[in-house]
């Protein structure tokens, strides 16, 4: 219907940079929502997720943070903390987390994310891989930040187990498993 056109042309702007209109159409397509499926419905909490992106493309990272809190919260009462539109969002919310520097905040949710993907899809899934990844940025952040050595540690063993996992299925001169490798290198661990 016509909230979903408002929505999927938000998602084109959004794809075009086209980011304050991207948001207006968002806030427009959430404000229908609610008002025809309340404001826990799929639907709903789908807008929401993607107006939180646009907020966080824009710098807004306080707005983009309430909505995946809020998003979460709602999530992980309908669908329970493990379902993946759950794990999808806490794996957002590190994100800004991590830009607006709660690095502790972002490192719990990542790990919870590591433990749920790896149960669910196994340790060397690509997704499983990617919030490692992150994990691994984040370590490799907090090494910075604090000069821990071992959380430098850390984060490159993570990078090397993404590389080892990349390598078999992509092979050695894989742009991900070169930069994983060159990243490991650079902590010195």
């Amino acid at each position: 219907g016509a909230l979903g056109a408002k929505e999927g042309l938000a998602g084109v702007m959004a794809e075009q940079n086209e980011l304050e209109g991207a948001q207006a159409l968002y806030e427009a397509a959430v404000e229908g929502y609610e008002a025809v499926y309340g404001g826990e419905a799929p639907n709903t909490l789908g807008a929401k997720g993607n107006l939180a992106i646009v907020l966080k493309q824009q710098g807004d990272l306080a707005g983009g943070r309430a909505l995946y809190e809020e998003v979460l919260e709602a999530q992980t009462a309908r669908l329970g903390p493990n379902h993946p539109d759950t794990l999808l969002t806490k794996g957002n919310l590190a994100v800004v987390m991590r830009k607006q520097g709660d690095l502790a905040g972002a490192r719990a949710l990542y790990e919870a994310v590591i433990e749920a993907k790896t149960q669910q899809l196994g340790p060397r899934h690509p997704s499983t891989l990617d919030t490692k990844g992150n994990l691994g940025v984040l370590l490799h952040t907090m090494a910075e930040a604090a000069e821990q050595n071992s959380a430098r540690a850390e984060a490159a063993d993570l990078y090397r187990a993404a590389a080892d996992a990349y390598e078999p299925k992509y092979g050695k001169d894989d742009v991900d498993v070169v930069q994983c490798r060159a990243k490991a290198r650079e902590l010195g661990a």
